[in-house]
């Protein structure tokens, strides 16, 4: 068991990494359309759909992530939590250039200052940031990007993952969570090696079905994904800089994907 949950763990800290890589950029939403962003490999839980809104001078995630995961030949499921947290800063609305934003905190715990401007936390453990019922921000500013401190209230209530193990790139997938209270959106998503397709619904909706056209797109793989995420959105704007707080929960269940 210790060493599932430390794979586990590699899993998380593995997908923290790439949730800058599907910060979108410049949407209102993302497409509806099944595409193939850039997930890790290997096993890795994929990073959840961002969007950046076309008005945004800012995006800043806090991400609950939550991974479950069957232990090999036992009957067995593992579900491990981490908090994480990213922010893209831009001058200029709609410009694909981060700008330096100076010091960038989530709940006191500092972000790590990538080459393009990103800033990522960096976890330490398996869980990372504790969230609770909200998440608060200090952005020291740097040039353009004002000083900013900001508490976005509100985490959407916890996913839930249908219990599937398997299915068939051959055919139609209904992907279903119990109902979230106090989200504004909810993305459904299917991972399988370098393929991923999702969709964006209303957050009232507990289901999607993939059709079988969109499932026929998935890699055949041992280590897929059905993800639910679900968004609550909170913006503000300071000194006319348009800044969205995004605090985002969810859930992943590893699957196979087969023909």
């Amino acid at each position: 068991m210790k060493t599932s949950i430390k794979i586990l763990s590699t899993i998380l800290l593995a997908s923290v990494f790439t949730l800058e890589s599907c910060v979108k950029k410049p949407e209102t939403a993302p497409e509806e359309t099944p595409e193939t962003p850039t997930t890790t490999g290997g096993g890795s839980a994929p990073a959840p759909i961002v969007s950046s809104p076309s008005d945004a001078n800012g995006v800043c995630v806090a991400s609950k992530i939550n991974v479950t995961t069957a232990v090999p030949n036992t009957t067995f499921v593992v579900t491990v939590t981490m908090g994480s947290a990213t922010g893209s800063f831009y001058s200029t609305a709609g410009s694909g250039t981060l700008d330096d934003a100076g010091t960038v905190k989530t709940n006191d715990s500092t972000h790590t200052k990538q080459s393009n401007n990103a800033y990522v936390f960096s976890p330490k453990s398996a869980t990372g940031i504790n969230f609770t019922s909200n998440s608060r921000w200090n952005i020291t500013g740097n040039g353009s990007i004002p000083a900013i401190t900001y508490t976005a209230n509100g985490f959407p209530s916890s996913p839930t993952v249908s219990n599937v193990t398997s299915v068939s790139k051959g055919s139609a997938f209904t992907l279903s969570t119990a109902s979230i209270s106090n989200a504004d959106s909810l993305c459904y998503q299917i991972t399988a090696g370098s393929k991923s397709i999702y969709k964006i619904t209303a957050a009232s909706q507990t289901s999607y079905t993939f059709p079988a056209s969109e499932m026929g797109t998935l890699d055949v793989t041992d280590y897929g994904y059905a993800t639910v995420t679900a968004y609550k959105f909170n913006n503000t704007t300071v000194s006319s800089k348009k800044i969205y707080f995004i605090n985002l929960n969810t859930a992943n269940r590893s699957i196979k994907v087969t023909n």
